[in-house]
């Protein structure tokens, strides 16, 4: 079932099949249970670390998994920029964990939403006062995690229309807002918030702000119940004049194009979240085939059934598209080429494959997987959002739009 992409590049395939064998032996015996119980796996979290998948991975680079440094060439000596493998690696290790359960994948992944923009845009000073603050266990004795607060009551999508403002004060900015739907909402000790600096400037004056927890007026609220990714802490955050020193905003003294940079930030991270949607795909396609395979109807093996047989073909259809399509994303990202459109596709296909191939699922089953607790019915749960976060099925569509028509897609 695993198509061998890497087979070229005995790195991807090493991390490719160690995370593979992680999900299958330490994330499944645990995914039901949390999401029953809608809790963080702080355990496996702290596990995984020893996979490195620290919480500032993104950050490091490759060598948190690979233990080289940094591969490619960032060009600043004049020279062409060598392709790299963070992006191909990204995708390659998002399908293994969601494989294994959406919800604990974004478990042990979340702290990277926040962690991209830093390494985007952060001055290496950001970087380790980042690295500082995710260092060792919290009050509760938990590994530290990251949040990304960009996510807004009132905006949704539409990240251009942020509400929540940053005013300068001497040598601080003052905050103010609201922010929801931010993973690690609750729980994180180091949050990246976007606020508007200056409305006049347009999306220019949106800056992204390094705010530890515990900063006066920074309020963590309330956790969010959800259909899906239940291991995934979803909740509020509130900042009330929260007074944050000037040489946290991320992009300061450079040049920066603001929201601009945000949202370059999501051609990154969009081929992840497409990859974590066909390893949800995956995962219900290869529980229906065994099932399948050991399965008569009226006397006949299922897989003699024309109808059984042609809808798990179609499902290997879209399941391969999609992983081909988030790879090329990703090629496209390590080799430096512009990749808005095809990060747009491969997200909104992905997630589109997701919603068929569990929704098929449950048709061929019948009654015994919309029991809670079933894998399938587990998974039809988890695939719905990857439609909605990083950007809706509708904005993904207006992005590969406006592109084929040759209008700035963002």
């Amino acid at each position: 079932m695993k198509m061998d992409i890497f087979h070229d590049n005995p790195m991807l395939a090493g991390v490719r099949q160690m995370l593979g064998a992680f999900a299958t032996q330490q994330i499944r015996p645990i995914a039901a249970t949390h999401d029953r119980e809608e809790s963080m796996p702080w355990d496996l979290m702290r596990k995984a670390q020893g996979f490195g998948m620290t919480q500032t991975a993104v950050v490091d680079g490759r060598k948190a998994l690979t233990g080289k440094d940094d591969d490619g060439d960032d060009g600043k000596d004049g020279s062409a920029k060598k392709p790299k493998s963070q992006a191909r690696l990204g995708v390659a290790g998002s399908e293994e964990l969601a494989y294994g359960c959406a919800g604990i994948c974004l478990a042990i992944g979340g702290s990277g939403l926040a962690a991209s923009p830093v390494a985007r845009m952060g001055t290496e000073e950001q970087k380790q006062e980042f690295r500082r603050l995710l260092k060792g266990d919290d009050e509760k004795g938990h590994i530290r995690v990251a949040a990304m607060a960009l996510s807004e009551p009132s905006t949704g999508s539409d990240i251009s229309g942020l509400s929540t403002t940053a005013r300068p004060d001497g040598d601080h900015y003052v905050i103010n807002g609201h922010k929801q739907w931010i993973t690690n909402g609750q729980s994180a000790s180091v949050y990246v918030v976007w606020a508007n600096t200056d409305p006049s400037a347009g999306r220019a004056g949106v800056r992204g702000f390094i705010v530890a927890r515990g900063t006066p007026g920074l309020v963590p609220g309330r956790k969010e119940t959800k259909l899906g990714i239940r291991a995934s802490e979803t909740a509020q955050v509130h900042f009330e004049d929260c007074r944050v020193h000037k040489d946290m905003m991320l992009g300061a003294g450079q040049s920066s194009e603001g929201l601009g940079d945000t949202k370059k930030m999501l051609d990154s991270t969009r081929p992840m979240v497409g990859a974590q949607a066909v390893g949800i795909a995956r995962a219900a396609f290869e529980y229906l085939v065994e099932r399948v395979q050991g399965g008569t109807m009226q006397g006949t093996p299922l897989a003699q059934h024309q109808r059984v047989a042609f809808e798990l073909a179609e499902m290997e259809m879209e399941i391969q598209a999609a992983r081909a399509l988030v790879h090329k994303a990703a090629w496209m990202a390590d080799h430096h080429m512009d990749n808005v459109r095809m990060a747009s596709i491969a997200k909104a296909y992905g997630a589109k494959v997701a919603q068929d191939v569990t929704s098929r699922a449950l048709t061929l089953l019948g009654e015994e997987a919309l029991e809670p607790g079933h894998p399938v019915e587990k998974w039809y749960r988890d695939a719905k959002i990857y439609d909605i976060f990083e950007g809706t099925a509708q904005i993904q569509r207006r992005i590969i739009a406006r592109s084929i028509f040759g209008v700035n897609p963002t």
